[in-house]
């Protein structure tokens, strides 16, 4: 690790902590907390002195942006090396070691190794019955450690990116332009990419040529990172001038897995089998780690997907939740609920659900104070009301 890198990280951080304009606004917003009405004219002498500072807030903000970006690298070198110490194929202390940091780890590190967990019911469910309840403890994919084992290349993309080739995790992207290619052609799967296309996304204000050798230069780059499959075979391949992921190869992707499982839902829906739902939403649950490539603030091009995702996994977290409800299984539904809520605050069929569960249990003070929240979340996200259909659920209920 760098200790060049750690030091200057460190010592930004002191400096900032020593920083006297803290100290300044602390002392103008006290002035202001205790200021009654301004008739001592303390308060607009604090005012004045909060925006003659505003050169320096923007100034220290920087400063805190910059000595962040640096501690992150710093954290990011720290897990390449233990990462890299847990690799060893070796045994005893070392191998209780790597198990020690595989559970431990965050899941920001290794999220495809364990799927979000699913909340589990204290006791027997009404309205479930014993094979019911066995169907919906399927195992999600990744949950035994290893990620689709029979794949040549896994990648995990709800969340931030991790790529095993060959069962081994592709630890460090050594240049990003690569890695972006990478990502669409993961989204674009289905259909060969012109060149032309990867050469516009990614070098819009360069010149044809120039944008060209950038293009080789970043496959080449890519070959590389993604170098370690027992075949041989090279996972891009070139047709036709298009470039498109070998078909030769498996290929294990969350977000296709994710898809597949909200369409087996649906699909149960349709035939009206609330188990299967029930397991389908489970395993889309279990597979959406976060948003689509998470850890890529730059681009912009997946943002449409991205929200397009996000908008399902709320669906299935509100789906699953309601038929819960439905089976008279409140415990799960709550559950679940308050999950959805964790996802979109103003999602008003979310608090519906939640109102509806509190009301079943004769809860008449939740459901008033769920009703609150949702038109405090409304108002103050989105500056609306709350729909006819809630207004009227809430004096329905109470």
């Amino acid at each position: 690790m760098s200790d060049a890198l750690v030091s200057v990280a460190l010592a930004e951080l002191r400096q900032l902590a020593r920083e006297p304009l803290f100290a300044d606004v602390e002392n103008a917003l006290l002035t202001l907390g205790r200021d009654t009405g301004g008739r001592d004219g303390s308060g607009l002498d604090a005012v004045r002195q909060l925006r003659q500072r505003s050169a320096e807030y923007q100034r220290a903000a920087r400063g805190l942006e910059a000595a962040a970006r640096r501690c992150r690298l710093v954290e990011l070198e720290i897990n390449q090396h233990v990462d890299a110490v847990l690799s060893k194929d070796n045994k005893g202390l070392a191998g209780q070691f790597r198990d020690i940091f595989r559970r431990n780890r965050s899941g920001a590190r290794n999220p495809a190794r364990r799927p979000e967990p699913v909340p589990d019911s204290p006791g027997p469910e009404p309205g479930l019955s014993a094979g019911t309840r066995s169907e919906l403890t399927v195992a999600l994919p990744g949950a035994d450690g290893t990620a689709a084992p029979d794949a040549d290349i896994t990648a995990s993309a709800l969340g931030p990116l991790e790529v095993h080739v060959a069962g081994r995790r592709v630890p460090r992207w050594t240049s990003l332009k690569a890695r972006s290619i990478f990502q669409y052609l993961l989204i674009h799967q289905d259909r060969p990419i012109r060149r032309d296309v990867l050469m516009a996304l990614q070098w819009p204000d360069h010149s044809h040529n120039s944008a060209r050798n950038n293009l080789n230069v970043a496959l080449y780059s890519l070959r590389n990172t993604l170098e370690g499959l027992v075949q041989g075979a090279q996972p891009i391949m070139y047709r036709d001038g298009c470039y498109v992921l070998n078909p030769a190869l498996t290929w294990w992707i969350d977000r296709n897995e994710f898809l597949s499982a909200v369409g087996d839902a649906r699909r149960a829906h349709r035939e009206d089998r609330p188990e299967r739902v029930i397991g389908a939403y489970r395993r889309a649950i279990g597979l959406y780690r976060g948003p689509l490539f998470e850890d890529d603030g730059d681009a912009e091009w997946h943002l449409p997907e991205q929200r397009r995702l996000q908008d399902l996994y709320g669906q299935a977290l509100e789906g699953i939740a309601e038929i819960h409800f439905r089976l008279g299984a409140l415990t799960e539904a709550q559950e679940f609920g308050q999950r959805a809520l964790g996802h979109d605050l103003c999602s008003e069929s979310a608090h519906r659900l939640l109102m509806r569960c509190f009301a079943a249990q004769h809860q008449q003070q939740l459901v008033s104070r769920q009703y609150r929240t949702c038109v405090d979340a409304l108002r103050d996200e989105v500056g609306v009301c709350p729909s006819d259909e809630t207004n009227k659920l809430f004096r329905e209920l109470t």
